[in-house]
């Protein structure tokens, strides 16, 4: 209430109420009231005013004294009243009443109040199991190659063609992902949490290591760990590798094998081949350049070679395949042929 009655502010008639007026204040009050019965009628409504606003206020219920001092100030405007002073508080006091009864609240309305918040517990029921089941996010690859950093802080080198799928939180007990294609993991450690692969049916479990998955379609899932233990689970059988050792899949086994550093040469571009078949070196440039490399007959495919490749061309790297085995090389189209008669 901003307003002011005539002759006199409301911020003097408060401070009057609340006893923190001035002697000086007093008396101006008291003259004003003393000077006119229409004053001592409105004080004595602004003082009902007064009391309400501040019983309500102890008790939290919100109250508009601008609209009731509003509505008492419409009806004194209007002059005179047919009713006595007291009736006219009485009025006053009981639209505050009626605003005081709201809070008994009848039983429909408790019973309305509870299928609310039912409601709105199993809304939130249903919200929190959509946000459980939303869907995962995927990243695939094709003639690219991608590296990601997953939500727990996992590095993933994706290989071409492939795709790994996984969740945008980590939130239960187990971080699972799925691969189909090939991968790098280097998994960020966390022994309450193992990170878990499925991989075309292989399941591999770790906690913190670094280890590349092959699992292509149609062919057989294969494990080389770099870093860290490693295990790898399909149906019954397991089994669990370390730094070197390596894992083939097969229908009925899994079979133990050494790791095979050049797997990696599609993430790292470094081959390093100590008397290794001519065809298993073809077979990792093939793998980690991503191009058509063939050899014109069986006779070479057995050749050895020892020699170490560091992010070469790939033209430098079957240059000096050919130079040293004393074989010819030349492209027809986008094959690469290696041609000879076979090593000494």
């Amino acid at each position: 209430m901003n307003s002011s009655h005539e002759n006199i502010s409301e911020e003097l008639l408060a401070r009057y109420l609340a006893d923190t007026a001035t002697e000086q204040e007093k008396n101006e009050v008291d003259a004003w009231l003393a000077s006119s019965p229409l004053h001592t009628r409105e004080f004595a409504a602004y003082r009902l005013l007064w009391d309400h606003s501040s019983s309500m206020h102890k008790t939290r219920i919100p109250v508009n004294t601008n609209a009731a001092w509003d509505k008492m100030k419409m009806k004194m405007d209007k002059g005179p009243s047919q009713k006595p002073v007291d009736a006219e508080i009485k009025e006053l006091e009981i639209d505050f009443g009626q605003k005081n009864k709201r809070r008994n609240f009848p039983l429909r309305i408790w019973v309305a109040a509870a299928v609310t918040l039912l409601m709105l517990s199993f809304g939130w029921f249903f919200l929190e199991q959509t946000r459980q089941k939303r869907e995962p996010l995927q990243i695939a690859t094709t003639n690219n190659t991608i590296e990601k950093i997953l939500p727990d802080g996992t590095k993933v080198f994706l290989n071409y063609n492939s795709s790994l799928t996984y969740p945008e939180t980590f939130d239960g007990d187990v971080r699972t992902v799925s691969l189909q294609g090939e991968a790098f993991f280097d998994v960020k450690p966390d022994a309450a949490h193992p990170f878990l692969i499925d991989a075309n049916g292989t399941e591999i479990s770790v906690l913190g290591t670094s280890f590349n998955v092959k699992a292509y379609k149609e062919k057989p899932v294969r494990v080389d760990v770099s870093t860290g233990k490693v295990r790898v689970s399909k149906d019954a059988r397991k089994i669990e590798l370390v730094k070197g050792q390596g894992a083939e899949v097969l229908d009925d086994t899994i079979r133990s094998i050494q790791a095979n550093i050049n797997m990696l040469g599609y993430r790292t571009q470094i081959y390093d081949f100590n008397a290794a078949n001519l065809d298993d070196v073809i077979n990792s440039i093939r793998d980690g350049y991503h191009v058509d490399v063939r050899l014109t007959n069986q006779q070479i495919a057995d050749c050895r070679l020892t020699i170490r490749f560091e992010k070469e061309p790939l033209d430098a790297t079957l240059s000096v395949i050919a130079e040293t085995l004393d074989l010819n090389l030349r492209k027809e189209g986008k094959v690469y042929w290696l041609d000879g008669n076979g090593c000494q």
